[in-house]
């Protein structure tokens, strides 16, 4: 192929034929996915590497910009699913040989419905440079977190209990476009919520939805939460170690803000239902 090209819509027949051809590894870089994407990595040898760096944002799930059991699915055929909290980016590598850098996300609307464009780039130079910077978060601060399918498949009860407080989506409303709704929400079963999780997981977000609706420290979440890991795990020195580890994966999920160093914020609003 030349070294750079224009790909618009349908951009899954330019996909097809990258996958068709792979033979180590497939890379996809997209914030949103749906069914549209198993098609894709279906494409691909069994003895290919699979790897999908994805938002796995409960509040995407619940207004349809992106699909839970999707992600489920692809964990189940082997393919490696990491989560990226505040991705943007859609990018799609095969080998180090072609990559395609585009607006179209891994979703059917992406790939063959919506007016899409992309560069797609044949220098392998430049193919493995994207690679990198896709693998390690483009540079913001961490590299993507792996999602276990347990995991993942265990987000299903939360997002059950997100999409109960919802109002009623609007039939007319794309998948696609329903990123842009705000997915302000207020959960009513607390207990529903939070059976979901487990562990320290459990325990620190017992204490998130606990802090002040303005915002919080590690220091007023460590006084909320030390006395129950004192009693759950005594042997455990560093508990406020494990308490900014479990941040970092409930901001994963959508449900911590950083809003700026050392300082958060609950992104949900309070009604829980009286019991």
């Amino acid at each position: 192929m030349t070294n750079f090209g224009i790909v618009s819509t349908p951009t899954f027949d330019w996909l097809a034929k990258q996958a068709q051809s792979c033979e180590s590894r497939m890379l996809v870089g997209s914030p949103y996915v749906n069914n549209g994407i198993i098609r894709l990595t279906g494409m691909v040898s069994p003895s290919v590497s699979r790897t999908l760096v994805t938002r796995t944002d409960l509040r995407d799930f619940a207004v349809g910009s992106s699909n839970l059991d999707t992600l489920c699915s692809l964990a189940r055929e082997g393919v490696a699913i990491l989560s990226l909290s505040a991705l943007h980016a859609k990018m799609y590598i095969f080998d180090d040989t072609s990559a395609l850098v585009t607006s179209a996300n891994a979703t059917a609307s992406g790939m063959w419905r919506n007016i899409e464009c992309g560069l797609s780039v044949g220098d392998k130079r430049v193919v493995k440079r994207l690679a990198k910077s896709l693998l390690s978060g483009f540079g913001a601060g961490e590299p993507p977190r792996m999602m276990k399918r347990e995991e993942l498949e265990a987000l299903n009860i939360p997002l059950e209990a997100i999409k109960a407080s919802l109002p009623k989506p609007n039939r007319s409303e794309a998948p696609d476009t329903s990123m842009e709704i705000a997915a302000a929400y207020s959960i009513q079963d607390k207990e529903m919520f939070l059976k979901g999780f487990k562990g320290w997981q459990a325990l620190v977000l017992e204490g998130v939805l606990d802090m002040p609706e303005d915002g919080f420290r590690i220091g007023d979440l460590l006084k909320t939460c030390g006395p129950k890991a004192a009693r759950r795990y005594p042997r455990n020195q560093h508990v406020a170690a494990k308490l900014r580890q479990q941040l970092q994966r409930l901001r994963d999920i959508g449900i911590v803000e950083f809003v700026q160093p050392g300082f958060y914020r609950n992104t949900m609003n309070r009604g829980w239902k009286k019991r």
